[in-house]
């Protein structure tokens, strides 16, 4: 838990000496696999990949006007979902880029793609959706995207949406799961 703070921290320290950007820019960014984000058999293990795709989520949001909307508007940003397909493992001390792409909005919902990549491979690949609270209420994503950017952002393709169809069943009938 301690790397993961220091890594936020680290971003948002950093956002005052980078370029702002827009909240629908492709961003990519570098890491290197830890010792301690593997497992037994020197790969990364599965939870490492949420935690860097939370490191990116972290920068676009602090270098994009969204950082001041949210702390202005006392606006909570919120993990809503996500899937991840594992294709080929990382390997222990070796670089990897991780690239955020735009998913598209909805009145709810941002969606995001994040790909993990290694040597031009694709090694994994991340699809979330997100959304900001405001006093346990959710907040428009529209509306609030609107203040952030000029730019229209598309509603997300339709294999993102049908990706996330099930959760809310899932959760309403998750007495009656297995």
């Amino acid at each position: 838990m301690f790397h993961y703070w220091y890594m936020v921290i680290k971003i948002l320290l950093k956002r005052k000496f980078q370029k702002p950007i827009e909240i629908d820019e492709t961003i990519e960014h570098t890491f290197r696999v830890r010792l301690l984000d593997c497992d037994g058999l020197r790969v990364m293990t599965a939870s490492k990949y949420p935690a860097y795709m939370d490191f990116i989520r972290w920068e676009l949001i602090a270098r994009s006007k969204l950082y001041s909307i949210v702390l202005k508007g006392k606006m909570a940003p919120s993990l809503g979902s996500q899937k991840i397909i594992y294709r080929k493992p990382l390997k222990r001390g070796t670089k990897f880029n991780l690239k955020l792409e735009s998913g598209g909005v909805d009145t709810k919902w941002v969606y995001h793609i994040h790909k993990f990549e290694q040597k031009g491979q694709l090694m994994a690949i991340g699809i979330t959706r997100a959304l900001l609270w405001k006093k346990d209420v959710s907040i428009p994503m529209n509306e609030i995207l609107q203040q952030a950017t000029s730019r229209s952002i598309p509603p997300p393709p339709h294999w993102i949406v049908k990706l996330f169809e099930s959760d809310k069943d899932i959760l309403e009938n998750s007495d009656q799961l297995i």
